[in-house]
Formats: structure tokens, C-alpha cells, sequence
């Protein structure tokens, strides 16, 4: 997974601000600086003043640069990546593409159909030397519901590109509006982690990081991001256990069950490992579960309730999914990997 930072020139934020940050970013392994080259809101001159030095940064530090065009936008020589907005005929993009053979083209995600990436083909662009980014919305209640997203995502999966998203942050919001800058609707108030471990499961993957004033702490949830979806796990108390339980990395089974989610190499993992009992405890949505000793061959079977349960005595119930990371359990399904991290109830 490639993650990436964005910085605006001419909104304020002074030069020497925008390098430490744009070292910070890329001492933590984040790979990409997003740039926008169409900002109303920016100072035009201040822009190109700041936008030069900033991507010469970049370069230095072997970071690609995304650079966000309208028809008309002189391209930069540092811009490793030409997101085309709104304008651009699938003539334009093939043109583009043959002026800048050196470049990344960069589709917009959220706006971008079938029809358009057929016409691209019969235009003779390279779809294999692109990628598609979706927009950010810096408006309340504006931002792409999920079932269009993963809509989107898939159409561009079918064409062979990768595609990208932005996270807001919490703790610097750009303005004027300073709402955040969020692709998905719903990961615009929610926890950094809850939003990253969301797009990933929508198959994303790019993420950025849309706002331009993260804290250290986000930085570093960012650049930590990978293939792995990272579960909360309540519980009234950590056993050895629960450790155990965390040390491992669970894969869902592709034959979806109905009442369930079931890890599909849990009971090699447990081999050798004695699991007692535990109190019998009605099972409820949510509720992660171990199969103890008495369940036999079954021992250390790793499952999530989607549904409510009855209490089984071969069953330990571990834990429960906090009720805000319960949205995401729907959406793990095929070979998606997962972890199950344990805290306290009331920490």
C-alpha cells in the first residue's frame, strides 16, 4: 500500500512549514505528495513562488508527485503524476500521454465510466501507464457513499488501474472550510484507523492523506497502513489467550458463511495450544470467539458473529467488536487478512 501526503501552496502555510513537513512524511516511509494546481482559494502569486521549491523537496527525497490539472495547466518537469480533472477528452489524455511518455496519467476515480475508459482504449492510451485518483470533498455531507465508491473501485479494477482516495484529518483542517477532506462521506468525523482500515476494505489502493496539517500521531498511522484490516477487540480482561490471539494474522474463508465470519487457518495456528473453557456467554453481533478443547477437531476455531448466538460450551466467547468498527464486518469477505487486537473495556 502507497500513502501520501497533500500540501497547498499559496494557502498560507509557509515554505519552511511545508518542507519539515514534507520531510517528516518521507522519513516515515510515505511515498507520494499530492499537489493541487486549481485552487480558487489560493494566492496565485505565492503559489507559483512555493509550488517549484516544494517539488524539487519532493524529488530529493524520492517521493512521487501528484500534480491535480484542468486543461491549460502548464505541467512542471518534477511532476512525476498528471491527475487530469474535469475537461479532459479521451483525445486529450492520449495526446498527453504521448507528450509526456515519462509521466503517470492519473484518471479521475469518482467521475470516470465505463464509456469514458472504452473511448481512452479506442483513443490508444496505455491504460497499463495510468492510475485513477478519487476527488475529496471539502463540503459537509457532499462526500462518496460506499456502495458507489466500491462501484467505482471495481469498474477500475476490471481495467487494470490502481486507484487512490483521500482520509481527512482530525487534528489540521484545511481550509476555508476546514471540514475536512475526506473521498467517503462517512470516514469524515471517524478515528484515522476506523477510515484507513474503510478503504482498504473498498479494495483502495493509494490512500493520501487529504488535509495538509496531520499530527505526528497520523503521520505515523498513515505510513503504517498495509494489506491488513486491524480489529478492536473489548474485552473485560487480557488472558494469554488473548495475546495469543493477537499475535496472529487470520484470513477469511472464501466460502462465506451466512452467521459468521470464519478465519480460514486458525486451527493450524493453535496446534499444541491448551484452551481451556470459558463461562458459558450468549454470543451477540460482533462477539469474536475461540473454540476451546471440548469442541475437538474444531479447537481453536476463530469467528465473528454477524448475527446473535446462543452460548456454547465449546465456545469461548473472547471479546466483542466495538460498535463502531461493526459497519466494517460486512465487507470482509474472500481472502481479506485480518488481525484482532485486544483492549480493556473502559481504555
Amino acid at each position: 500500500m502507497e500513502t501520501g501526503i497533500s500540501l497547498y501552496p499559496g494557502l498560507g502555510m509557509d515554505r519552511e512549514t511545508c518542507r519539515q513537513r514534507l520531510q517528516e512524511a518521507a522519513r516515515l516511509g510515505i511515498s507520494r505528495l499530492f499537489l493541487s494546481f486549481h485552487l480558487p482559494e489560493a494566492d496565485p502569486d505565492a503559489f507559483r513562488r512555493e509550488v517549484r521549491p516544494l517539488l524539487l523537496e519532493a524529488r530529493k527525497l524520492g517521493m512521487k508527485t501528484v500534480g491535480d490539472l484542468v486543461p491549460g495547466t502548464d505541467v512542471p518537469p518534477e511532476l512525476t503524476h498528471l491527475r487530469l480533472d474535469d475537461g479532459f477528452s479521451p483525445e486529450d489524455i492520449a495526446a498527453l500521454q504521448k507528450k509526456h511518455p515519462d509521466r503517470v496519467l492519473v484518471l479521475n476515480a469518482s467521475a470516470i465510466t465505463a464509456e469514458m475508459l472504452e473511448a481512452l482504449q479506442e483513443a490508444g492510451t496505455d491504460l497499463s501507464r495510468m492510475e485513477a485518483l478519487h476527488n475529496f470533498y471539502p463540503r459537509p455531507h457532499t462526500g462518496l457513499g460506499e456502495d458507489y465508491m466500491k462501484a467505482q473501485n471495481a469498474l477500475l479494477h476490471t481495467f487494470g488501474l490502481r486507484v487512490g482516495a483521500f482520509v481527512p484529518s482530525r487534528s489540521g483542517r484545511r481550509g476555508p472550510v476546514h471540514a475536512g477532506l475526506p473521498t467517503l462521506e462517512k470516514t469524515r468525523h471517524e478515528p484515522l484507523e476506523l477510515a484507513l482500515n474503510y478503504l482498504l476494505l473498498l479494495h483502495t489502493d493509494l490512500i493520501y492523506m487529504g488535509d495538509d496539517g496531520p499530527d505526528k500521531n497520523e503521520l505515523d498511522q498513515l505510513s503504517h497502513v498495509g494489506d491488513v484490516v486491524n480489529l478492536t477487540l473489548l474485552t473485560e480482561r487480557i488472558t494469554p489467550l488473548h495475546l495469543e490471539m493477537a499475535h496472529h494474522i487470520y484470513t477469511c474463508r472464501k466460502d462465506l458463511s451466512e452467521e459468521v465470519i470464519r478465519a480460514a487457518d486458525s486451527r493450524p495456528q493453535w496446534k499444541g495450544i491448551t484452551i481451556p473453557p470459558f463461562k458459558k456467554h450468549p454470543l451477540t453481533l460482533g462477539s469474536v470467539t475461540l473454540d476451546n478443547d471440548l469442541a475437538g477437531r474444531y479447537a481453536g476455531e476463530v469467528e465473528i458473529c454477524l448475527t446473535d448466538l446462543p452460548a456454547d460450551e465449546t465456545v469461548n466467547r473472547m471479546g466483542v467488536i466495538p460498535y463502531q468498527e461493526l459497519f466494517l464486518l460486512p465487507l470482509i469477505k474472500g481472502d481479506v487478512r485480518f488481525r484482532l487486537l485486544p483492549k480493556p473495556v473502559g481504555k
